[in-house]
């Protein structure tokens, strides 16, 4: 099943994408769909049995309590950056609800002088309470998986390591544009992701590289932390980003940025001047 949060007739709804368009659910939150378990689910296979509508444009599928980003994730980093170090366990910072935006949102750069990157990753929304999990455990607590941009104001991460700053501005958390079920996505190590800039394709990786599957993640976080439904693990990004070129292709207003993610859909926002607004 592929849920979507979209408008329809300006009453913003959890909706089942199909193939003529969209069937609205009684749900106005994905999370609370996600919380409500079976239940949630059956409602929206009836939603999907009642006949496709129209929408007035999708919004972020959910706005999670928690988000886990997963950090250096793929070893093809060792390839652009001769410094870098593969972590022998995951390796996890924290973004905000509020920098959450959706699709065809608009990723507002804070500050002319801002070194504002783009990172494409696969994102786990965990469907059920998730503590002290083993690897053969995990995936029974996993609801779907979505696209994220994990953008990032590089000059404010690396300064003085103030990565939540520099991961945290306004708009720095595209999501969508839907949230896939696990059902039709058994195996998470079995996609491609990439990013587009102004069509140019910037990265592209393959799941099956991860130094952590998502398993292994999954585990490692709920061995202190009990991740709840509607929450969000990431699994990090591929080589590629603006950072590690020479020079820098920083993003710009101007800019438009696509994210992908095999089987899931592409996930895209234009970029702007947030100094202006």
């Amino acid at each position: 099943m592929r849920l979507v949060r979209c408008r329809v007739e300006g009453d913003p709804r959890v909706c089942v994408r199909t193939d003529g368009g969209v069937a609205p659910t009684p749900y106005r939150d994905l999370v609370e769909l996600i919380q409500a378990g079976a239940e949630g689910l059956q409602a929206a296979e009836r939603a999907a049995a009642g006949g496709p509508l129209e929408s007035d444009g999708l919004l972020a599928p959910l706005r999670p309590g928690k988000m886990l980003f997963c950090g250096v994730n793929y070893p093809d980093h060792a390839e652009e950056n001769p410094d870098a170090v593969m972590p022998s366990e995951p390796f996890f910072f924290s973004k905000f609800p509020s920098a959450v935006v959706g699709p065809g949102e608009p990723i507002r750069i804070p500050a002319p002088e801002t070194h504002t990157d783009y990172e494409v990753e696969l994102a786990v929304v965990i469907g059920r309470a998730a503590t002290r999990v083993t690897r053969e455990q995990a995936l029974d607590h996993v609801f779907g998986y979505t696209v994220t941009n994990d953008v990032s104001a590089r000059d404010v991460q690396f300064r003085d390591s103030q990565i939540t700053l520099g991961k945290n501005a306004d708009s720095f958390c595209p999501l969508g544009p839907e949230v896939v079920t696990s059902d039709e996505l058994p195996d998470p190590s079995a996609l491609h992701v990439a990013t587009y800039v102004n069509g140019e394709r910037r990265q592209h990786g393959a799941t099956s590289n991860w130094l952590f599957d998502v398993p292994t993640l999954i585990e490692f976080v709920t061995r202190t932390i009990t991740l709840e439904p509607g929450d969000l693990v990431t699994t990090g990004t591929p080589s590629g980003v603006a950072a590690f070129r020479d020079p820098p292709p920083w993003l710009r207003p101007g800019d438009e940025v696509t994210v992908e993610v095999e089987e899931i859909g592409r996930l895209t926002n234009p970029v702007v001047a947030g100094w202006e607004e």
